[in-house]
């Protein structure tokens, strides 16, 4: 059995990427969304250095950009292999922040994809896009840290890269913080090295072994 506040998190997860975001319409974002789930169920899989917008593998009447298509297949299959080279290519033509909205995207499709597929269920089908334009939201302190190849909200650097990676893009920060909660542990607990989510359950140094293990398989290099 599923968790209640897992199967919310997962469900208010794929509401979220079909809503307009700052920078992408609910159309593009789907449709950014569904180039993610093609690049993790992939049988034959592009080597990281071909673009899929060129591989005959999309529909031929797309939305979003080329690069953004190609940027979210990379990360759905081939996370491990960006670098900042590939990340300012990118940025250069769709900008920054639009950057990191797909990363943001990517992470939220992987993390219910590969949790329904390693639970043995279909993974639920993205829903309609919300009409409606992107929110533009951008926060007003956006700086560059040290810590992170892209802009973050200020104050830079005091809080790990992970933490503050989507913070300049704030409804994906939200987003992934209410997944992070259901998945992971809620933020606030993470100060407490004894938490546990209930009696019985994994301690907090379990959980971490697990993940640095996961993390490491997965060449996740964080």
């Amino acid at each position: 059995m599923v968790r209640d506040d897992l199967v919310e998190a997962h469900r208010l997860a794929w509401e979220h990427i079909a809503a307009p975001g700052s920078w992408w319409t609910g159309e593009q974002r789907v449709e950014l969304a569904r180039t993610v789930l093609l690049a993790i169920a992939d049988v034959e899989p592009l080597p990281p250095w071909v673009g899929v917008a060129a591989s005959g593998r999309l529909p031929d009447e797309r939305v979003a950009a080329d690069v953004a298509h190609d940027i979210a297949y990379r990360l759905g299959r081939h996370a491990g292999t960006m670098t900042e080279d590939v990340y300012r290519a990118a940025a250069d033509q769709i900008g920054e922040l639009p950057y990191v909205e797909i990363c943001a995207i990517a992470s939220s499709v992987a993390a219910v994809a590969h949790f329904s597929r390693n639970i043995g269920t279909e993974v639920p089908p993205l829903p309609a896009p919300v009409p409606g334009e992107p929110t533009a939201l951008r926060p007003d302190d956006v700086v560059q840290p040290e810590l992170n190849w892209v802009p973050v909200a200020a104050p830079a650097d005091q809080t790990a890269a992970v933490v503050q990676a989507y913070s300049a893009v704030p409804g994906e920060l939200a987003n992934t913080w209410r997944m992070a909660g259901a998945q992971y542990m809620p933020s606030e607990e993470m100060v407490h090295p004894d938490w546990s989510r209930r009696a019985g359950g994994l301690s907090r140094p379990q959980m971490e072994l697990v993940a640095a293990r996961v993390a490491q398989l997965r060449e996740c290099f964080y």
